[in-house]
């Protein structure tokens, strides 16, 4: 029987390199619990009573979820009240491996479960090294992986989706594919084949841990196409890769083999071609959120690396590895093509590229080093020393590029947090709050408010019709689509769009001219600061055209002053004549439309000036104290969102404040029916 490859030949060199894996481990672990104790060092920035920050939106969601499982709501049919209101959709049956592992962490921390997320997060985020360092010591590089767990946990593309604070899904997900890869190229035709099998099966079980941690069971026809590529060109017999592909498919779950086709349309509508619904088109799903945004490639390749010799000389190391060793790069190609496409699609994905700019840089290395100690005559041990401490050296000499010395701040600043809190103890529990979808998760977890959209339902019917009453000049539209939701819900409106194909005019309709009583009890809007500079998100939905399926985004611009004298306020860049109505940035002048001064959330004092054009200037105070100075357009001034919450412009026939703490959260509660006056 033919040994496992050369994995345990030149044992002296292969401890060596290996002990430089667990280095790159150690510093992973070192630094993620370094970023830990300044947390706790620094609380006041980071805790608020029992609840400590994330630094991802989506962590909230999983925090949400473990304690939902400890608490038994799983698996039972029945309705969260906090999710999708007012439909409100079932809990889910079963939680995904990260909340499993946040409930039992949890145990060991006194019941927080937000410190039980935030432990997990230094021994999981480097486990991607150790299947990066076995592939690629099958291929005779195994070195190259020193490099490629450096540049892999560090650099920005991988370093800002799993660093402090980020209890999400990203910290396995290079290493679940890489070790099912790592198994595949294990499978030879000069191996026995119980040991082939054996491979097999640990790629499809690691495969089933993956969908059980990811839960995007796609993944699985991915691989089986390019596990039997991989075989066929392994000239394995028919009948061997028959049962091979059998046992990967059986190992991975039957139920998640299922579920992969409507898992890979689902990407496909997600990231790629978003469908209408009915005759209506709706905007992107993915417009607005930060980890889906196109920017250039430039930049892109900046995350992988930010100096971009390192990047470039990484991509020519994997062309040279598919051009010597291709058969045996096919079980890796998925996670490679994934992070390629990003590059050019959304930046999420670009995270799975870098380990492999490493691999590429530290082939070129060994390559290097190795004819270097042919030629001196080294023995292995010395060639495989010099390797290893080169690509240390080459990674911390160039680490100011990466993101090694970064800490991560707050999603969800304290500020907010306490406001959250505050809120929790003056509304009755599971009261609904309109908000933009980004803090659904945050306020489910946090507060155990009911909200609208989340971000795993955000987009479509509800994200564009709650924007839309956002970005209306109209109150009104607020009450009719929220008194329509409380009678009817999103739901309904989907079967009129679905089953009896209206228009977007018969949908706008319905939404916004609805003539019912407002019934809901307990329905509160929810205004923040971050949403100021959210706005041009909101309103891509909310100024969407259903006709010319596209937006007119419009946004708040900052103006960063220092001083107000004799009427005239100094700025960055310009200053705002406030005598005469004037911007001036000492070259051109411009019109003034009107200045107000907001102090606490409402308007104490403003002008409107002669010309009846231009911007309005907005300068907002707390406590008489400066705090912002906006320049505002016409159409958004006059947006139920700036009234509303920045000027303080409520219509008390329908709206009651129940918090104040300007600017940081404004709530007003929608009266019912009975409380209209």
């Amino acid at each position: 029987m033919k040994k496992l490859p050369s994995i345990f030949s030149d044992n002296q060199a292969v401890i060596l390199v290996f002990i430089g894996i667990l280095a790159v481990y150690g510093l992973s672990f070192y630094k993620s619990r370094a970023s830990y104790t300044y947390w706790m060092e620094n609380s006041s920035q980071y805790v608020v009573e029992d609840v400590t920050a994330m630094s991802t939106l989506d962590a909230y969601w999983w925090l949400k979820l473990a304690r939902d499982l400890d608490e038994g709501r799983l698996g039972k049919e029945i309705g969260d009240p906090v999710k999708e209101y007012p439909d409100l959709n079932n809990y889910p049956d079963t939680a995904n491996l990260l909340a499993r592992l946040i409930s039992l962490g949890k145990n060991f921390t006194g019941g927080d479960y937000y410190r039980a997320g935030l432990l997990l997060i230094p021994f999981l985020a480097g486990l991607f090294v150790f299947p990066l360092f076995l592939y690629f010591k099958t291929l005779g590089f195994g070195a190259a992986a020193v490099l490629g767990g450096l540049i892999g946990s560090f650099s920005l593309a991988y370093f800002q989706r799993t660093m402090m604070g980020r209890v999400d899904t990203d910290l396995l997900n290079t290493f679940f594919p890489i070790a099912v890869s790592a198994f595949i190229v294990l499978i030879s035709k000069e191996r026995v084949f119980r040991i082939n099998m054996l491979c097999a099966t640990g790629a499809g079980l690691t495969m089933y841990l993956y969908n059980w941690w990811y839960q995007q069971p796609g993944f699985i026809m991915v691989y089986l196409f390019f596990m039997t590529f991989y075989l066929l060109l392994n000239r394995i017999t028919v009948k061997q890769i028959a049962w091979l592909l059998l046992v990967f498919l059986v190992a991975s779950g039957p139920l998640y083999m299922i579920q992969s086709i409507d898992s890979i349309f689902d990407f496909v509508r997600a990231y790629i071609a978003p469908l209408p619904t009915g005759q209506i088109f709706w905007p992107d799903s993915m417009t607005g959120t930060s980890e889906s945004l196109d920017s250039n490639i430039v930049e892109k390749l900046r995350t992988l690396h930010g100096f971009l010799p390192v990047v470039f000389s990484g991509f020519i190391g994997l062309i040279y590895l598919y051009i010597i060793r291709f058969r045996q790069m096919i079980p890796i190609t998925p996670i490679i093509l994934l992070g390629v496409w990003s590059l050019a699609g959304p930046k999420r994905f670009t995270m799975y590229l870098a380990p492999f700019i490493g691999i590429g840089t530290g082939v070129l290395l060994e390559l290097i080093i190795n004819y270097a100690g042919q030629k001196l005559r080294l023995r292995p041990v010395f060639v495989s020393l010099a390797s290893v401490s080169l690509m240390f050296i080459l990674f911390f000499s160039t680490s100011v590029y990466t993101g090694y010395a970064r800490n991560s701040a707050p999603i969800i600043p304290a500020a907010t947090t306490k406001a959250f809190l505050d809120i929790k103890r003056i509304v009755p529990r599971h009261s609904a709050m309109l908000t933009w979808w980004d803090y659904g998760y945050p306020l489910m977890q946090i507060g155990e408010f009911a909200t609208y959209h989340d971000g795993s339902a955000h987009g479509s019917i509800r994200t564009t019709l709650l924007a839309m009453a956002l970005t209306s000049s109209e109150q009104e539209d607020i009450v009719s689509l929220l008194a329509y939701a409380e009678e009817y819900g999103f739901l309904h409106l989907q079967a009129l769009i679905l089953e009896d194909n209206i228009s977007a005019e018969e949908l706008m309709g319905l939404a916004f001219e609805y003539k019912g009583d407002m019934r809901g009890e307990n329905v509160y809007i929810l205004y923040l600061d971050q949403m100021i500079w959210q706005f041009n998100s909101i309103s891509a939905f909310g100024t969407w055209d259903f006709a010319q399926r596209k937006s007119d985004p419009i946004k708040y611009r900052k103006a960063t002053c220092f001083s107000l004298v004799d009427n005239v306020l100094h700025c960055k860049g310009g200053k705002f004549d406030l005598n005469r109505g004037i911007i001036s940035n000492g070259r051109v002048e411009s019109p003034l439309k009107g200045v107000l001064f907001v102090n606490d959330g409402y308007v104490v004092s403003g002008k409107d000036f002669a010309s009846g054009e231009g911007d309005y200037l907005q300068i907002l105070m707390k406590n008489n104290k400066m705090v912002n100075v906006l320049v505002v357009g016409d159409r958004l001034f006059r947006t139920n969102f700036n009234q509303q919450y920045l000027l303080g412009n409520y219509d008390r026939r329908y709206f009651e404040e129940v918090y104040n703490n300007f600017p940081v959260a404004r709530v007003l509660k929608v009266k019912r029916v009975n409380d209209v006056e």
